[in-house]
């Protein structure tokens, strides 16, 4: 129980320090809308796409976190809209937010290249629970604080340039900083393809850059694709401090696997290896769940593979 209750104050220490970060997926790959309200419409159809992660396995009050999306093209071609909430719990805190995202898709050549813009607008709803903050000094006045609920609008931008064989984007989704609960604006950068080897083989790199004004994270991954129904791959993470431009040392990997279940169905699981920075002795793996429902299939279109956009 001690070095449980270490291993939270060390991560809330840290979030007061570098400020508090959104949630994170491995599966972003698949559900770009989390970060990008762009992406709302992109793959012209409509879909539903759920994420659980839960981490650092075995620990008390350890970071959990679920997410539901649906996205779908409007009336005309050009439109896309997008609803999503996640809930976000960390020891004692709650954060659940709800958003809406618009985006205007833009025709830029024969090609079927593609530029669209997207708004996303929202609130987070925060909650303290103090009932559950047990100090071993009565009144202790770190952790004595005057706010413990609170209702926060939030409104962001992104913009998302795809093709049938790659995409890459750029966004903000939240501009509104909010210094009492440690909010800070966190700006992403994304890019990834598919491309085919052979006739039931094809390679789907990806890569995201987050960061806000004193720490930025970088995430690389490759996926193996067979017969675009199974897939394989790893995924790395790191940070860097923006200030000193100086890694973490904190490089966290991932295994990835998936299949498509029927032609509606995606199913993915991950599983995190424990981070270096912490005792080999206790459980620290991460897992992750991730699965999509299409309410229509696509016949024809311009994505080498929409599932996999």
């Amino acid at each position: 129980m001690k070095s449980r209750n270490l291993l939270f104050i060390m991560y809330f220490c840290t979030g007061i320090i570098f400020a508090q970060q959104e949630s994170g997926f491995s599966h972003y790959m698949f559900n770009h809308q989390a970060i990008n309200p762009g992406y709302a419409g992109a793959r012209e159809l409509p879909s539903f796409t759920s994420v659980i992660r839960s981490q650092w396995s075995g620990i008390e009050g350890a970071p959990l976190t679920q997410t539901l999306s649906f996205n779908s093209p409007l009336s005309s071609k050009n439109l896309g809209f997008g609803l999503s909430v996640l809930n976000d719990k960390i020891g004692p805190t709650s954060n659940t937010s709800f958003d809406i995202d618009f985006a205007y898709h833009l025709k830029l050549n024969r090609k079927e290249h593609r530029l669209s813009i997207g708004i996303k607008s929202g609130i987070i709803s925060y909650y303290l629970n103090n009932d559950l903050l047990n100090p071993n000094l009565p009144n202790d006045p770190t952790f004595v604080l005057a706010l413990d609920k609170k209702i926060i609008p939030t409104i962001g931008f992104g913009a998302y340039y795809y093709t049938p064989k790659y995409y890459f984007g750029l966004s903000i989704p939240r501009l509104i900083d909010n210094e009492d609960f440690g909010l800070k604006k966190h700006f992403y950068a994304f890019a990834g393809g598919i491309f085919p080897l052979s006739n039931s083989f094809m390679i789907k790199p990806s890569l995201m850059i987050k960061s806000t004004q004193s720490i930025a994270s970088l995430d690389v991954s490759l996926m193996g694709i067979f017969n675009e129904r199974f897939w394989i791959g790893i995924q790395a993470r790191n940070g860097v401090t923006n200030e000193q431009l100086q890694t973490i040392d904190n490089v966290g990997t991932s295994a990835l696997f998936g299949i498509h279940l029927g032609q509606k169905f995606s199913l993915g699981y991950s599983y995190g290896f424990p981070s270096s920075i912490f005792n080999n002795s206790i459980n620290m793996s991460t897992h992750e769940v991730m699965l999509r429902f299409d309410l229509s299939t696509k016949s024809e279109g311009y994505l080498l593979s929409p599932r996999f956009f």
